[in-house]
Formats: C-alpha cells, sequence, structure tokens
C-alpha cells in the first residue's frame, strides 16, 4: 500500500516508480490562520507525510476531513483506561511509553554540521511528454513554443536528461541543478508551469479542463492564445463546441478563473514533483566522536514529560532551558515536529534523510501545550509520536 492512515498524520510512501497523487487542501481543525499552512503538492515522488488536523485529503475516490490531535492520556492522569496502547493502526508497531528523557543530567556529545535537505518541486517532462515522441520529436515541438530562448535551452537540456538514462539519474542530475544552478532551479520551481507546455502534454489533461469552462470566458481568452496553444485546443474539442465558444459573448472572468490561469495552475497540481536538495546547514549530535569535539549539554530533570512512540525507531533523549532533544534509531527519510504553543499558533520543523544515531535539537517553549509529530524511515516504516508534559 501506498497510502496509511495514522492517528494525527497521513503517510504516502511514494517513490519514483509508485508516484502519488492526492488533493489536501488547507483546512485547519484548531483556529490556526491558513495564511501560515502551505500548501501541498499533488503530486510526490518521495515518502511525504502530512497533519490529518490542518488538511482535508481526497484521496482514490474519498475524502479524509480534518480531525482533533489524539495522545495517550497523561501518565500522572487518573484515566488510564485507554486502549490507546492495544490497538494498532494497520502499517504501523504498537505504542511504547517511556516517561522522561534518556539524560537528565549534563552529558557530553559531539557537534557537528550537518547538511540541510530542503524541499521543492519541480516538472518533469518523463511525466508529461507523449510516450510515442522520440527525443528528436519533443525535441521539434519545443523548438515551436512561444517561448523565450532561455527557457527553450532549459527545455532542451531536460530532453537531454529524459532521455539519457533511468527515473533514478533524472532525479540525481535535477537534485544538482537545484543545489547548484541557481537560474535553472528558478526555471524548473517557478517559471516552467506555464500554459505555453500544452502542444507537448498528452492524454486527457486538456479535455477534463475545457470541458467545464465556460464558453464566454473561454471567448475572452481566445485571441491571447498563442498558435500553437490554440492549435492543440481546437484539435481537443469539437467543431460544433468551437463554434459556440466562438459565437459566445465575450465576458472577462473572475481574478484566477481564466483559461490561463487554470491550466497553469492544474499543470502545477497534477504533474508538480517533490524534490530534496541540499541547502545550508543544521546542527546535529551523536555520543562518539573525537574527546576535543565534545561539549557538555545542560539537560535537566525530564521526569514529567510522557513520550509515546508507535515502534521504536526515535527516543526522547532529553531536555534543557530552551530544547528538546530526540534520538533516530533507523535511518529515517522525512520526520515531522508540530509544537502547539497555543491552539492558534504551532511551530513545524522538518528534517530529511537521517542517518541511525542522530540526535536532533528543536526549540522547547515552557509555555507550549504539547508536541506531535510523525516520521517515515528508509525501509518504508510510518510512525507517529507525541510528547506531553502536564495534564492539558
Amino acid at each position: 500500500m501506498i497510502y496509511h492512515i495514522g492517528n494525527n498524520y497521513h503517510f504516502y510512501l511514494a517513490d519514483l516508480d509508485s508516484v502519488a497523487r492526492f488533493v489536501a487542501s488547507p483546512d485547519p481543525f484548531y483556529p490556526i490562520p491558513l495564511k501560515k499552512i502551505p500548501s501541498l503538492p499533488s503530486v510526490s515522488t518521495d515518502p511525504i507525510l502530512f497533519p490529518r488536523f490542518l488538511y482535508k485529503l481526497q484521496f482514490a475516490r474519498q475524502t479524509f476531513e480534518r480531525t482533533a490531535i489524539s495522545t495517550p492520556p497523561y501518565y500522572n492522569s487518573p484515566d488510564q483506561k485507554t486502549d490507546f496502547f492495544q490497538k494498532t493502526n494497520p502499517g504501523f508497531l504498537p505504542n511504547k511509553r517511556t516517561i522522561g528523557g534518556s539524560k537528565q543530567t549534563k552529558t557530553e556529545l559531539v557537534r557537528s554540521k550537518r547538511d540541510k535537505f530542503n524541499q521543492t518541486k519541480y516538472l518533469s517532462l518523463s511525466d508529461i511528454v507523449n510516450p510515442e515522441f522520440d527525443e528528436s520529436m519533443v525535441l521539434k515541438e519545443i523548438d515551436s513554443l512561444y517561448m523565450d530562448k532561455k527557457s527553450k535551452l532549459y527545455l532542451n537540456r531536460l530532453v537531454a536528461i529524459l532521455y539519457s538514462g533511468t527515473k533514478e539519474e533524472e532525479m540525481r542530475i535535477v537534485t544538482n541543478l537545484f543545489r547548484f544552478e541557481t537560474d535553472f532551479a528558478f526555471f524548473l520551481n517557478k517559471q516552467m508551469f506555464t500554459v505555453e507546455l500544452i502542444p507537448l502534454i498528452h492524454g486527457l489533461f486538456l479535455q477534463e479542463i475545457l470541458r467545464t469552462h465556460d464558453e464566454r470566458y473561454f471567448r475572452y481568452i481566445l485571441p491571447k492564445l498563442s498558435p500553437p496553444v490554440l492549435g492543440v485546443i481546437r484539435r481537443s474539442i469539437s467543431k460544433n463546441k468551437m463554434k459556440q465558444i466562438e459565437s459566445a459573448p465575450k465576458v472577462k472572468p473572475p481574478e484566477g478563473e481564466d483559461l490561463i490561469s487554470i491550466i497553469e495552475s492544474e499543470l502545477y497540481k497534477r504533474f508538480a514533483r517533490n524534490l530534496y536538495y541540499e541547502e545550508g546547514t543544521i546542527f546535529t549530535y551523536r555520543e562518539d566522536g573525537e574527546v576535543n569535539a565534545k561539549e557538555t549539554i545542560p539537560f535537566e530533570d525530564s521526569k514529567r514529560f510522557d513520550f509515546c512512540v508507535s515502534g521504536e525507531f526515535l527516543e526522547f533523549y532529553g531536555k534543557t532551558k530552551t530544547k528538546l532533544f530526540f534520538k533516530t534509531k533507523d535511518w529515517i527519510e522525512t520526520i515531522r515536529f508540530d509544537f502547539f504553543l497555543t491552539r492558534k499558533e504551532i511551530d513545524t520543523k522538518e528534517f530529511h534523510r537521517l542517518p541511525k544515531d542522530l540526535i536532533l535539537e528543536i526549540p522547547y517553549y515552557e509555555t507550549g501545550l504539547f508536541l506531535v509529530g510523525a516520521g517515515i524511515t528508509k525501509p518504508k516504516q510510518c510512525f507517529e509520536f507525541s510528547l506531553l508534559w502536564f495534564d492539558y
């Protein structure tokens, strides 16, 4: 299965051969401002997870409404009669509880810098190009597009990547482009999702949009379409439909509802892939290393902290006055921490591609309410966790 549903998160175990396609809409259960909830891609080729308490999901002809956060009762609570530790969701291991961190006094750790992986989106030509086209046919089609010379040059480079090897090799090359060639990365992420790509696209994508678009809005935008795009549109609808559009009155569509905007946004939603690339550094810790490189971390008493995790993929390591520390127990592809400062405000930290036995730090806010999170390991095992420090 590519999709698993947890108590608090949605999980997609995507890869290059099992691409995840879904529709997630920001729809918070708590009064969190919508502008602070990022829009998610509709296509992923890497493992991805996101909160059920922030998003409404449509997948496999089903709708999953947003839900309240679910955590076990705080360990000091008199209400210990719960099935939280007896029930196990499909795809998850049983829940395990620990009280307090592994370290509660000053401890020496080796601090080091580590590459931070950023997440972005790009459009792979292999997702949209007609599979019956060979390389020369695609290059010829690109040459006829109404795009500037620099954009065509970038597209030609992408064609060379597309026909040069496997999907994995394509991802590796594009990842390096995002890391080292900022102009090309900007084109892939910001400029490539344009209506002018329509002549390259195969399938029923365009027909679905044209079928429901208002004829009056269509008539208004018709003169603004380039000849290659207009030619594809004429071939995608019946002659009678085209006559109706050409004879319809012109009506200016509302902002963002014109045909060009709709096609470009649908291109982005349907064909954008997730991509991780190195950008900047973060500080992490390990228990082993050169003695000279060690520094003392002032861990404090954390016996009132209740940590619950499905499986044993993550350990609550300890806390200081301003930081919380967690240790990975397996190789992790992606992990997310959602710290609720209030019911209206959360602080989210995400990490990608972490090795085993790495110690992470995230900010700690003493007046915060609780922390929940989730992760996906390299072997595609899902897990969720929570950290409570008083009976909320």
